[in-house]
C-alpha cells in the first residue's frame, strides 16, 4: 500500500479511537484527554507497526498539534492576567507555586542519581517545575462544567493558575537553555524581541487584525504561532515553548478577535493525536518495584506540595476555609499541561523514560482526583 494511504488510514484510526477513548471518559466525569492517554498506553505493545516515514510524519502532526494546543492555551491565559485579578490572586498564587517548587526540588535531588541523563542542575530545575505546574485548559473546562468559571474562586483559580504556569514554563526556558551550557541563550534576545514586539505595536496589530476576516485572522494567528515555535527551536529550545508565550502576547494585543477561539478548534482536531502519542511512549515494562515506590513518592509529595501549598496561600490571603479548600483543589489539577511538559522534558533529554512515566501517573491521578474531590467539598458544604 502507498505510504500516502497509510498515512491517512493511520490517521483516521487513530483520531477515531482517541475521540472514542475520550467520550468514554468524559462519561465517567473525567477529562477526555485521560481517555487519549490510556488509548496510547494500550496501543503501546504494538510497537511500531507503521513504516518508519509514516511514523514520522504522524510526529509532526502530532507536534503541529501541540503547537496551537499551547498557543490556545497561552492565549486562554491573557484574560486572567490582567492586574485586578493578579493582585486579588497573587498570595493564593505564591502558596500553589513556591511550596511545590520547594519540595519538588527537595525530590528530584534524590531520583536525580537514576534518572538524570543531562546532570543534575537542569533535572532539579525541571522537575520543580513540573510538580507546580497547574492544567490551565482542563481547570477552565473543570469550572465551566461547575458554573464557576464567572465566579470569585473562578476567577482566582485561573489567576493563580497563569501566574504558575507562566513560571514553570519560564524554568523550563531555562532548564532547556542550560543543557547547551547556557550557549542557546545567545539566541534569547530574538525569542524575547519577537515575545515583546506584539506588545510594543498592541494599537496597530490589533486594529489591523480586527479589519480581517475571521479565516484571514485564524491564518495570522497559525502563522504566529509557527513562527514563534521556530524561533525558540532555532535558539535551542522546545517549540511548544514559543507557541504558549506566542499565544499569551497575542492574547493581550488582540483581545477583540479572540485568538483562543479562532485557534482552538484546530488544535482541537490534532492535539488528541498527540495525546495518543504520548501514551505510546509510556513503558509499563520497566515499572518495577524500585519505580513503583518512586512514582508513590512523587504522587504523595506532588499532591501535598499543590495541595498543601495552594489551601495554605488561600488562608493567608483570609480566604474561608472550605472556599481555601477547593481553590486548593483546583490548583492540584494537572491535566494536559503536565502531560506536555514532561513529554517535552523527555525529548529535551532532561529526564529518562523511567521519570516520565512516573510524572505521566503522577499526572493523571491528579487529574482524576479533582472530580470527586470537588463533588466531596461541595456535599460537606452542603451538610450532606
Amino acid at each position: 500500500m502507498p505510504e500516502l494511504a497509510v498515512l491517512f488510514a493511520a490517521l483516521a484510526v487513530l483520531l477515531g479511537l482517541a475521540r472514542l477513548a475520550g467520550r468514554a471518559m468524559a462519561r465517567l466525569g473525567q477529562p477526555a484527554v485521560l481517555g487519549e492517554i490510556l488509548c496510547g498506553v494500550a496501543l503501546a505493545p504494538a510497537g511500531q507497526v507503521l513504516p518508519a516515514p509514516v511514523e514520522s510524519t504522524l510526529t509532526s502532526i502530532a507536534q503541529l498539534g501541540l503547537v496551537l494546543f499551547l498557543f490556545t492555551a497561552g492565549a486562554r491565559l491573557a484574560p486572567s492576567m490582567t492586574a485586578a485579578h493578579l493582585k486579588a490572586a497573587v498570595i493564593p498564587a505564591l502558596g500553589a507555586l513556591l511550596v511545590p517548587l520547594a519540595m519538588g526540588a527537595v525530590l528530584a535531588g534524590w531520583l536525580a542519581r537514576r534518572h538524570a541523563p543531562a546532570g543534575t542542575g537542569p533535572f532539579v530545575v525541571f522537575a520543580a517545575a513540573a510538580v507546580a505546574v497547574t492544567a490551565l485548559p482542563v481547570l477552565a473546562r473543570i469550572l465551566a462544567e461547575r458554573g464557576l468559571l464567572d465566579d470569585v474562586a473562578g476567577r482566582r483559580a485561573l489567576s493563580a493558575a497563569a501566574v504558575t504556569d507562566v513560571a514553570a514554563w519560564a524554568l523550563l526556558a531555562i532548564a532547556a537553555a542550560s543543557l547547551h551550557g547556557w550557549s542557546s541563550t545567545s539566541s534569547l534576545p530574538a525569542v524575547a524581541a519577537l515575545a515583546v514586539l506584539p506588545v510594543l505595536a498592541r494599537a496597530r496589530i490589533g486594529r489591523w487584525v480586527a479589519r480581517l476576516s475571521p479565516p484571514s485572522a485564524t491564518v495570522v494567528l497559525v502563522a504566529a504561532a509557527c513562527a514563534a515555535a521556530a524561533a525558540t527551536d532555532a535558539a535551542g529550545l522546545h517549540p511548544a515553548i514559543g507557541a504558549f508565550f506566542a499565544g499569551a502576547v497575542l492574547g493581550h494585543a488582540v483581545p477583540v478577535i479572540e485568538p483562543a477561539a479562532l485557534v482552538a478548534p484546530a488544535g482541537s482536531l490534532l492535539a488528541p493525536l498527540y495525546f495518543v502519542l504520548v501514551g505510546r511512549t509510556v513503558d509499563l515494562g520497566g515499572f518495577d518495584v524500585a519505580l513503583a515506590a518512586e512514582t508513590a513518592t512523587i504522587v504523595a509529595v506532588a499532591v501535598a506540595g499543590k495541595y498543601g501549598g495552594a489551601y495554605l496561600g488561600a488562608r493567608l490571603a483570609g480566604v474561608p476555609p472550605h472556599p481555601a479548600g477547593v481553590f486548593a483543589a483546583l490548583m492540584n489539577t494537572r491535566g494536559v499541561t503536565e502531560l506536555v511538559f514532561v513529554s517535552i522534558g523527555l525529548g529535551l533529554g532532561v529526564i529518562d523514560s523511567a521519570f516520565y512515566t512516573a510524572m505521566v501517573v503522577m499526572a493523571l491521578v491528579t487529574t482524576a482526583m479533582t472530580g470527586p474531590l470537588l463533588t466531596r467539598l461541595s456535599r460537606q458544604r452542603e451538610g450532606v
